[in-house]
């Protein structure tokens, strides 16, 4: 019988290593370290307190070591090497990260061509966002300690959320006030680039919270007197049992994971129902309506409307 070669092991000087076990992880750490610094540095050219071209200079060098990163873990998702992390959900972590330094390099290559020497509050305010949202990624992105995630993505939610409040306010003062019609072009932009980084962080926290409920890490959520054990599938309001649903469930689930903070129509049916729900949407009022009878009084909470919008799992 003759053995195909093909099938013979390489001799050990041919034969690839292995790349170290949970390189996946440390890649994702590495992301979040640079990004850090980025935003550290984007502060500081934002307050003018270091000149801009030097700053824009740091951030490209940040940004252009985040792409080697990034090289690096879809190199390394081309192997057959086994990863802590779904290999889908690290694709897209890694495009969020990136994501991320290309927004703060584009906004300091903006600070640097129009040669601002100290930017107008509102883009301060949007950098010192961006720069706590980067500090919850280095939190966020330690997935050995996946149980310990969850208060750093609801961290995230609430900056994104703070960021897009900045925005709106921004934009409405910069044409209500005197500037002329070219600062106000130019700080449109800046800004509008510094919220779109916060969007992509919250982008890294939707897609770390899939992976937490698919991972059983996600154990307990809990707010008021209302409490969820999401591996036992029960909830508790004021310490008595509460039948739900399975719709009714993962109703709830999303709304606590996200509570304080609106969660759009179209996720709650999507990640509920199914992306190839094509139903008649009042479906979802009706089911909240159902909700709110079991848990709202006794649980010290309440499912807000926003119109147009989604739902929101406030405190009383």
């Amino acid at each position: 019988m003759t053995t195909d070669p093909r099938q013979l092991p390489l001799p050990s000087a041919d034969r690839p290593a292995p790349a170290p076990a949970g390189q996946d992880v440390e890649l994702l750490e590495e992301m979040g370290k640079t990004i850090l610094q980025a935003a550290e540095a984007l502060v500081e050219a934002l307050a003018g307190r270091t000149p801009i071209a030097e700053v824009w200079q740091t951030i490209r060098d940040l940004e252009h070591k985040g792409d080697a990163v990034a090289r690096d873990m879809f190199e390394m998702l081309m192997t057959p090497q086994p990863t802590l992390v779904d290999r889908d959900a690290l694709k897209a972590l890694t495009g969020y990260l990136d994501d991320i330094l290309d927004a703060i390099e584009a906004a300091a290559a903006r600070l640097a061509i129009h040669r601002v020497r100290r930017a107008i509050p509102a883009a301060r305010e949007l950098g010192q966002i961006v720069l706590e949202s980067a500090r919850e990624l280095t939190q966020v992105l330690r997935l050995r300690e996946m149980r310990d995630l969850f208060p750093h993505t609801r961290a995230l939610h609430r900056l994104e959320n703070r960021g897009d409040d900045v925005l709106r306010d921004a934009i409405g003062s910069l044409f209500s006030g005197r500037l002329g019609a070219r600062d106000i072009v130019k700080w449109k932009d800046i800004c509008e680039i510094l919220e779109a980084s916060t969007d992509r962080c919250e982008d890294v926290a939707n897609v770390l919270e899939t992976i937490l409920v698919q991972t059983g890490a996600e154990d307990r959520l809990g707010v008021g007197w209302l409490m969820m054990d999401v591996s036992r599938h029960e909830v508790m309001v004021a310490g008595e049992a509460v039948p739900l649903s399975a719709k009714e469930f993962d109703l709830l689930r999303l709304l606590l994971r996200h509570q304080g903070k609106v969660v759009r129509r179209e996720r709650l049916l999507t990640e509920v129902w199914g992306e190839d729900y094509f139903g008649d949407t009042r479906t979802l009022d009706t089911h909240v309506g159902w909700l709110r009878k079991k848990v709202e009084r006794s649980g010290g909470v309440r499912i807000v409307a926003v119109r147009g919008i989604g739902y929101r799992l406030d405190l009383w």
